[in-house]
């Protein structure tokens, strides 16, 4: 019973910190989808060169994608021109880190650790997208070309649809890997003693290895990581290992890599790789050094005199619950109170669509589909890899094909 007691205030004070800062980073993520949609991002990366790979290392830090999420919209930059630099360099610096997980960053380790964690992320694409450049160039067969011919919202469309957005796609992107985040750090913080990693971990490198064994296969975003490696901090960790987890699990998982692969190829995919496991092993290591001379412990205490008022942070709880109400209302109990549809009609198709993982994917894949002038009642069923929907004219079904593949999925 003490360990559920523990588990409960663990948990709780985990949501509690995070909450307010984690809806205002959707708030800034959704007002960058209004001003920075995919078409902007695709004219100015979609280029080959070292400047697009400068851009697409800048451009993704503050974007809103996990790892999964990003792979097809880094598969539409590849089919726009990029290099496999700008490439490799895109799918590394965007899911690492954003604006709403560098505010939890913020929120529960401190301001050094949040400005260092983007740094990191930063150097870590740069020093990617120059391995490749170096090691691996595109060959004049490589060199991709096209335009993605998605139809594009004006702004003014996007903001309308901006409450829709964060809720379904931003939101819906981590719900369920930022709930088990937040409870596996209560976990951590009820089941371990004070000092653990200190006692039984007490090698830097050595942690450092563990957790890049556990972040690179390990799918887990860069909101949900955060309060786990700020749990095994608290128990002791040091800073530079649980960098190297914030490095590698949000950048890279073993469901995603093979269609990495795909994109920029083996070898290609294998730089990646090692391009992250040696920064993110390089700047732990630096990362230790720099905590020993400020000091962890000075970071913290410094922090916890920086709390926003208490009103504050429970009106962003409110608001994240209801958002997690409302999420899994949509997603798991709707059905269950909604009547079965009738005789199926011959507009009514459904088609099998490989790629999609997440809710940001599923999207993707209803926005490509309503963009075909005719179709209606789109439903994306992720569980099982489908979309069905109506459609007027059963001859644009290509069409409707066509728009799925140009936001980089199989159908």
């Amino acid at each position: 019973m003490e360990y559920i007691q523990l588990f409960i205030n663990e948990t709780g004070y985990f949501y509690y910190e995070m909450a307010i800062y984690l809806v205002f980073g959707f708030l800034v993520a959704g007002v960058l989808h209004v001003f920075f949609p995919d078409s902007i991002v695709r004219k100015h990366l979609g280029k080959p060169g070292i400047l697009s790979m400068i851009k697409s290392t800048l451009f993704g830090i503050p974007l809103p994608l996990c790892s999964c999420g990003v792979v097809p919209v880094a598969t539409s930059l590849r089919r726009s021109g990029a290099s496999k630099g700008a490439t490799v360099s895109f799918l590394i610096s965007t899911p690492q880190i954003g604006a709403d997980s560098f505010l939890l960053t913020y929120s529960l380790l401190g301001w050094v650790f949040a400005v260092f964690r983007i740094v990191t992320s930063v150097l870590t694409a740069i020093l990617a997208g120059l391995s490749l450049l170096l090691f691996d160039q595109d060959s004049p067969a490589e060199k991709q070309s096209g335009d993605n011919k998605m139809n594009r919202s004006t702004p003014l469309q996007r903001s309308k649809e901006l409450p829709s957005y964060i809720e379904y796609e931003l939101f819906g992107s981590i719900a369920g890997t930022l709930l088990i985040g937040v409870l596996v750090a209560g976990l951590i913080g009820a089941l371990l003693p004070e000092g653990f990693f200190m006692q039984y971990f007490n090698y830097p490198f050595l942690s450092m290895l563990i957790m890049l064994a556990i972040g690179i296969p390990m799918y887990v975003c860069a909101s949900a990581s955060t309060p786990i490696a700020a749990s095994l901090v608290l128990k002791g960790l040091n800073p530079g290992a649980a960098l190297v987890f914030l490095l590698t699990g949000p950048a890279t998982n073993a469901v995603n890599l093979s269609t990495v692969s795909s994109i920029i190829g083996k070898k290609s995919t294998a730089l990646y790789l090692a391009s992250i496991s040696i920064a993110a092993l390089v700047m732990g290591y630096l990362f230790n050094l720099l905590i020993g001379r400020i000091g962890m412990e000075t970071i913290l205490q410094t922090h916890q005199h920086e709390m926003l008022p208490h009103w504050l942070k429970w009106t962003g709880v409110g608001i994240l619950s209801i958002m997690f109400l409302i999420y899994y209302w949509n997603r798991k109990f709707k059905k269950l109170f909604t009547k079965e549809k009738g005789e199926i009609n011959v507009s009514h198709l459904v088609l099998d669509v490989k790629g999609m993982t997440c809710m940001h994917c599923a999207g993707s894949v209803k926005g490509a589909v309503e963009s075909v002038e005719g179709v209606s009642d789109v439903n994306i069923d992720l569980d099982n890899g489908k979309v069905d929907f109506e459609l007027a004219d059963p001859e644009q079904l290509e069409q409707v094909k066509t728009r799925i593949k140009d936001a980089g999925y199989v159908v």
